[in-house]
């Protein structure tokens, strides 16, 4: 009679066990989840705020501001390239597009497309031409 009693609690330890682990790594994936679409909305916030931003410059003449673009989201390498009617951010295959309304834009000398990384930047508006220098050199 013990030894079935034995038997029996046996499995009910493996069961629990299984149970345990089936629910961690369902735990997990979910994290995994949560964390992987607040990356994608931080490509899609940095997106938004440069064209908001592109967009408020434009039309304001003499309009002057300064901005930063983190160097990497959550410790991943992204892309950002500037073209006349669009901001494209790139993370981790997934692309995130924002129009913008723009006659003229350049990055220094550069006209657009072009690429920015992570830095310290600062928008000008002169003569409805904008212009977008960087206060920190990084090569993109």
């Amino acid at each position: 009679m013990k030894a079935q009693a034995a038997v029996e609690f046996m499995i009910c330890v493996i069961f629990l066990v299984f149970i345990i682990i089936v629910f961690t790594a369902y735990a997990s994936g979910k994290e995994f989840e949560r964390w992987n679409a607040d990356s994608k909305m931080e490509a899609e916030k940095i997106c938004w705020q440069l064209a908001s931003l592109i967009n408020t410059a434009m039309y304001t003449n003499g309009y002057y501001a300064e901005f930063q673009l983190p160097m990497k989201i959550d410790g991943k390498e992204y892309n950002v390239t500037v073209t006349n009617t669009t901001v494209i951010v790139d993370y981790e295959q997934h692309s995130c597009i924002y129009r913008i309304a723009v006659t003229e834009i350049r990055f220094r000398t550069k006209s657009a497309p072009f690429n920015l990384c992570g830095g310290q930047y600062y928008i000008n508006n002169t003569d409805n031409k904008l212009f977008i220098y960087n206060r920190s050199f990084v090569e993109c």
